[in-house]
């Protein structure tokens, strides 16, 4: 048996004894079928193993004892989501430039009014947590007034994110525009506010739409604040459909493909998180790799736009950063186990193995986003970001079944990705405090 330090109550505020199922790399993942998850003062992991290595470890620490059919997973960690889209998800459209045009500028005008700006944060930021993300990679509107009105809001519900002002200035509708030295004020001015805010739960990105709706003089304003803030994220779009990867070329003549495009203006690098790439050539992949640059996969949004197929395979034996993302509103819904299942469905040739997809819902999402030294598992030392599952809590007759749920690791996270639902979210806690808890459902 492994010989452990005693844990006090001095130290140790909280543990939790359960099922618990964490990755400890992209092929390797840690399952205990009766667990101890323990959670130091300031919200860190202390320790997380079988219950019967821990518990004599344990002197006058409360234990939370979790219900035989719960299981505690690391936080979801979404690499790619719009807060002013929320509104619009599911809205069809034969195309991601028609989509923009017939739903989502019309909606993120809609912004420049203060009141809706703060329902509509409170509405997404909240279902980030109902939804059990603990960390997400987030685009905001145009409006500074509206991005200080969603930062304020995640500082207030304890959401942990990375966000930014969208920036466009050119081919959008005028309401949604302005200068890009303008621009480059605002949203420096927000960066300086709002960067490691909240003891380090807010981050802050420099948030370019994509190519088309940026000018040179813009993408080289942004290469320019790269250098100046090093530790600022930048996130934007790459190569998301054929149609617009044309357009782009007929813009930017002088690049030899998308991706130079934002090279040039020093846009790409460690901390750069670029939505989709379905469409990049091998040469592409290896820049990004070289540069270090991270890819958010949004299956969910793929399928809905008809997109492409993204080449996870490919990518991951690249060893590319790489991260889910829900992509709402392209995508329909928030929640990660339904976008790791549409991941498994897009690769219609290959069978991803479980263990992988898990792995890039959270510890590979965290780690795309620069943030796997610190959450993303349950390795001693990182912040305790954890959602409790209720696998029972589903609406879905079947799995009211008496018959007992599969107790292996491997059966068990085959359900996770197949048949996962929002309400099996009971509780969400980032570093340690519970920042949602399922309202109770009386039954008649």
């Amino acid at each position: 048996m492994t010989s452990h330090t005693p844990i006090t109550s001095q130290r140790v505020p909280r543990a939790y004894r359960g099922a618990i199922l964490h990755a400890l790399s992209q092929n390797e993942l840690a399952y205990f079928a009766d667990g101890l998850l323990v959670v130091d003062s300031e919200g860190l992991v202390v320790a997380c193993g079988p219950w019967a290595e821990l518990k004599d470890t344990l002197h006058g620490v409360a234990i939370t004892q979790c219900e035989p059919h719960q299981l505690i997973v690391p936080g979801f960690v979404d690499t790619h989501v719009h807060l002013p889209q929320m509104a619009v998800a599911g809205c069809q459209a034969p195309s991601l430039l028609e989509w923009l045009d017939t739903h989502i500028f019309a909606e993120e005008a809609r912004f420049a009014d203060a009141d809706y700006a703060r329902t509509v944060s409170e509405w997404f930021l909240t279902e980030l947590l109902a939804n059990g993300t603990t960390l997400a990679n987030v685009f905001l509107t145009s409006h500074p007034g509206a991005s200080q009105i969603a930062f304020e809001t995640a500082a207030r519900l304890g959401n942990r994110v990375i966000m930014g002002q969208t920036l466009m200035d050119r081919q959008a509708p005028d309401s949604l525009l302005r200068p890009a030295d303008q621009l480059l004020r605002e949203t420096e001015s927000l960066c300086r506010q709002w960067h490691g805010a909240n003891g380090g739960r807010i981050q802050y990105a420099w948030v370019p739409r994509f190519a088309l709706t940026s000018s040179e003089e813009l993408m080289s304003g942004l290469g320019e604040l790269r250098r100046q803030h090093p530790t600022v994220y930048l996130h934007t779009h790459l190569s998301e459909q054929l149609g617009e990867i044309a357009v782009v070329k007929a813009q930017f003549p002088w690049a030899t493909d998308y991706t130079q495009v934002y090279e040039r203006f020093g846009l790409l690098g460690s901390r750069t998180i670029l939505a989709h790439g379905i469409h990049l050539c091998d040469d592409e992949l290896v820049r990004l790799k070289g540069l270090d640059a991270s890819l958010a996969h949004c299956p969910s949004s793929n399928f809905f736009l008809k997109s492409g197929r993204f080449r996870l395979m490919d990518v991951l034996r690249r060893q590319l950063r790489l991260g889910l993302g829900s992509d709402v509103g392209a995508g329909p819904e928030l929640f990660l186990l339904t976008v790791m299942k549409d991941a498994q469905y897009m690769q219609s040739d290959t069978l991803v193995p479980l263990a992988t997809l898990f792995y890039l819902a959270t510890l590979g999402g965290a780690e795309a986003l620069h943030q796997g030294h610190r959450l993303g598992n349950f390795e001693s030392g990182k912040e305790a970001d954890f959602v409790v599952l209720d696998l029972p809590a589903t609406p879905v007759s079947l799995y009211k079944s008496p018959v007992q749920s599969p107790g292996d690791s491997e059966a068990l996270l085959s359900r996770l990705v197949y048949q996962g639902h929002q309400h099996w979210i009971s509780e969400t806690y980032i570093r340690g405090q519970r920042v949602y808890q399922r309202a109770a459902i009386v039954q008649d």
